[in-house]
């Protein structure tokens, strides 16, 4: 190949290469959120944690090759009654499995595409959570969107309490039940560099 023509081609190269990179961000714990949702015979009930903490590994280009690490400690949850979130503290043995831990292992695109002021799409995210010292595999589908240089992700999934070992407490004489239902917003600020690439 002729030297003008690699020197006239190197600069569109290099940038492409840039941009192909994946770019790494942490989580805003002010703006993202977690919640699960309990069930009793009598009633329900939600936890809500505003302290999510994590890294989001993100490839704009492929998001199957993305990958994300989330941590949120057990104490964050607030249900409203001090004395509900006491007893599932204690359940949860929180002083010694102080937090839950997300980190995926693959990430499979149903749908990504580019809108007018950025991307959108389906995507089911695999991995394993950690919780009162147990790990096991979920899989959660999230629906993706970035505005601007705004990242959010949500989702929901399902977890049994039995299978993380967690005693289920009581309340007059029904325990309440095994399935937690847990949902998600998290949220992240990318690049000026990422956001620009449309």
């Amino acid at each position: 190949m002729p030297r003008f023509l690699i020197l006239w081609l190197l600069p569109g190269l290099l940038v492409g290469g840039l941009n192909a990179q994946p770019i790494t961000v942490a989580v805003d714990s002010t703006e993202s959120v977690l919640q699960y949702h309990g069930h009793h015979p009598l009633h329900g009930w939600t936890g809500t944690s505003r302290s999510v903490h994590g890294t989001l590994r993100l490839d704009l280009d492929d998001p199957s090759r993305s990958s994300v690490t989330i941590r949120v400690p057990v104490a964050s949850f607030d249900s409203g009654n001090s004395n509900r979130d006491a007893n599932m503290l204690d359940a949860v043995e929180a002083d010694r499995y102080p937090e839950v831990v997300f980190e995926s292992s693959a990430i499979s695109v149903q749908r990504w595409e580019r809108t007018a002021s950025g991307y959108e799409g389906n995507w089911t995210v695999g991995g394993n959570l950690t919780f009162h010292g147990e790990t096991h595999p979920v899989t959660i589908p999230v629906t993706v969107r970035i505005e601007g240089n705004r990242f959010e992700a949500t989702g929901a999934f399902s977890i049994a309490l039995s299978q993380f070992k967690v005693r289920r407490p009581k309340l007059l004489i029904w325990s309440i039940r095994d399935t937690i239902d847990l949902e998600g917003t998290i949220r992240a600020t990318l690049p000026d560099s990422a956001a620009s690439r449309r």
